[in-house]
């Protein structure tokens, strides 16, 4: 629903996290007052509309996690890859567009075929949220670069659009079993940190942990050995910025060894 001329609405102002949108979820549907007279929002709103009444939902791991277990359940697990993901992006819709294809997906026979039914708006939005938090979790599986600090853990830094962290985190556990490492996400101030041999978990408030770092002695060696094995690879007369550019966007290369200065943030 994206207007609230005609009746009051209860808007639940949810906070910009996955627990988060899945306990307005919850509260929402608690309400009773009707799926019509109920609207989610995610973050802060500083514009506030006429004929709304808005309420603060502060997040709540046992409430989301009976509405991910029911949405597993009658929805099926596509469907809660769909949510996860397309709660990782931000977008001013996508609270509501959650609540609305979990309400449809409650209704239906099978709960499970709400997933391809991308006709519908709010379906079709939670869909495509999904596939740009897909396709930019997949890109910095390849495009993250460690850096090894003087305590021998491997270090690396994002500012990613979405979310990502506990998306991409799997995929170096996985790779990285036996190493301590971790991925600090500039613009959230958090971090996926994962201990040698354990499993790894997500750091809230962690800037002032990662503000003062210092590289092992051999990391500006092998930082310069892995720029001469760049330069290496290229060759000058086909040399192709903008296909380069396509496959490898500008906001991706501050943090790659082969296109920044040696430095640790």
């Amino acid at each position: 629903m994206s207007s609230c001329h005609y009746s009051m609405i209860r808007v639940f102002q949810c906070e910009d996290t996955l627990t988060g949108i899945l306990t307005g979820v919850y509260d929402a549907w608690d309400s009773r007052l009707g799926h019509e007279n109920v609207r989610l929002q995610s973050g802060d709103q500083e514009n506030l509309e006429l004929f709304c009444e808005y309420e603060e939902v502060e997040p709540d791991l046992v409430k989301a996690e009976k509405v991910l277990g029911t949405v597993r359940t009658r929805l099926g697990e596509e469907a809660c890859e769909m949510i996860a993901y397309a709660s990782a992006y931000p977008h001013a819709g996508k609270a509501d567009a959650i609540y609305r294809m979990i309400v449809v997906g409650l209704h239906l026979p099978d709960g499970r075929m709400v997933s391809g039914m991308l006709t519908h708006p709010d379906v079709r939005l939670v869909f495509e949220l999904r596939r740009k938090t897909w396709h930019m979790a997949h890109r910095y599986m390849g495009f993250v670069r460690f850096r090894e600090l003087k305590n021998g853990v491997l270090f690396s830094e994002i500012e990613a659009e979405a979310d990502v962290l506990a998306l991409i985190a799997p995929h170096f556990a996985d790779r990285l079993m036996m190493e301590d490492w971790a991925i600090y996400d500039r613009r959230r101030r958090k971090a996926a940190v994962h201990p040698a041999g354990k499993g790894w978990v997500i750091l809230e408030d962690a800037k002032e942990a990662f503000s003062r770092l210092e590289e092992s002695e051999e990391e500006p060696y092998f930082d310069r050995l892995w720029k001469i094995f760049h330069r290496a690879l290229g060759i000058a007369s086909r040399a192709n910025p903008g296909l380069q550019m396509s496959f490898l966007p500008r906001k991706f290369r501050p943090f790659m060894n082969e296109f920044a200065d040696s430095k640790t943030t």
